[in-house]
């Protein structure tokens, strides 16, 4: 699935999502660090949160030329992501073997996870405590030329993180780019790119929460290795229509009152009536789903660093939903655990006069940046 090809000073992170398509361009500074060189998006895009028709790829490339038209990139190399929904992952743990039993091992345990034929996936197995390249491309164990091996050393577990998505879909990607006149030099996961931007170098047990208009991702992250993901089919809009239904307002209105209220907000003469306890209502898949990632990483049998606790250090919250005023407290109440909301801006140089905008639009720019992000 990687497709990197050659070093650019500059990359466009490319963001195709169920409402809008963001692209962001970063530049390697002097001093390594990353500096914005533009952005630019385009919203009320609704395609389906379970597929990407020829249709709808005609309309993301329009989209993507429109905004190429109206912002000044300096470059065509683009880096995309797949969307969590679209990809399947698994950690698996394989006893220690040669590079060619390791070979044929992977790909049988693929056979199992994946329900498709291999034939038609895209793999992409990366392991995670070992070492030097094999000829399906999978990273493999190599012995120090003039040393003896670590009898400890070798008996260790092989992690692997096996990913997978379809061929079909990578190929329809890399016709969206090809159309839209980028050079894709880059396909990964969405859950890459938000473990890149808000998340960095940092090895704690953490939990991603994206919440967008259609879609809520929820991914583990452990060792810096987003291992652990799930997507349902609720978001923002859900919230949205929850008020509409329930108040008999306009769409507009509707999600007016969502931004100044939010839900914190809590009438008690009222018995709990009104936008907090709609929200709160529409909320709860997420919650529940959140809780339930939450044991299955406790009980998960494989982690990327082997040493995982199970216990999370932090929620992290992301995406253009996550800005509902008093989400992160509510989250956190419900949950008991710390619920914090992710600022993907952090580690870039910008012009100070950009930040009010761009803390307004940071969630929604958490993947685009990650993609850009890529060491290029």
């Amino acid at each position: 699935m990687p497709l990197f090809q050659k070093k650019e000073h500059s990359l466009l992170g490319v963001d195709i999502g169920t409402s809008s398509v963001k692209i962001v361009e970063l530049e390697r500074t002097r001093d390594r660090a990353f500096a914005l060189v533009n952005y630019g998006f385009v919203e009320q895009l609704q395609k389906e949160a379970q597929g990407l028709t020829r249709a709808e790829s005609s309309s993301i490339v329009g989209y993507i030329k429109a905004i190429l038209e109206k912002t000044n990139f300096s470059t065509t190399q683009a880096s995309a992501a797949l969307p969590t929904y679209s990809v399947f992952s698994s950690l698996i743990s394989l006893p220690a073997m040669s590079p060619e039993e390791l070979d044929s091992a992977i790909h049988w345990e693929a056979k199992k996870i994946i329900p498709l034929p291999l034939e038609d996936i895209e793999l992409d197995p990366k392991i995670l405590n070992g070492q030097t390249k094999g000829k399906s491309g999978v990273k493999l164990g190599k012995k120090e030329a003039g040393k003896e091996k670590d009898e400890k050393k070798e008996a260790e577990p092989i992690r692997v993180l096996i990913t997978g998505a379809a061929k079909d879909t990578v190929h329809r990607y890399t016709e969206i780019f090809q159309e839209s006149g980028l050079h894709l030099v880059s396909l990964e996961t969405e859950m890459i790119a938000l473990s890149r931007s808000l998340i960095g170098n940092d090895t704690a047990e953490i939990m991603i929460v994206e919440i967008g208009a259609n879609l809520t991702d929820i991914i583990v992250v452990e060792g810096g290795v987003p291992f652990l993901g799930r997507s349902i089919e609720t978001g923002g809009a859900a919230m949205t229509r929850a008020i509409v239904s329930s108040l008999g307002i306009s769409d507009k209105r509707a999600e007016q009152l969502k931004r100044d209220i939010g839900i914190v907000a809590f009438d008690e003469a009222s018995g709990g009536a009104g936008v907090p306890a709609i929200l709160k209502e529409s909320l709860e898949p997420i919650v529940h789903e959140i809780r339930y990632t939450i044991d299955l990483y406790k009980s998960h049998p494989v982690t990327p660093t082997g040493k995982g606790t199970g216990s999370l250090e932090k929620i992290i919250l992301t995406g253009g939903a996550s800005l509902l005023p008093g989400l992160s407290d509510y989250l956190a109440k419900e949950l008991d655990i710390r619920v914090i909301l992710g600022d993907p801006w952090a580690t870039i140089q910008y012009p100070s006069d950009l930040r009010p905008v761009l803390s307004s639009l940071g969630p929604k720019f958490s993947v685009a940046l990650g993609l850009a992000l890529r060491e290029v």
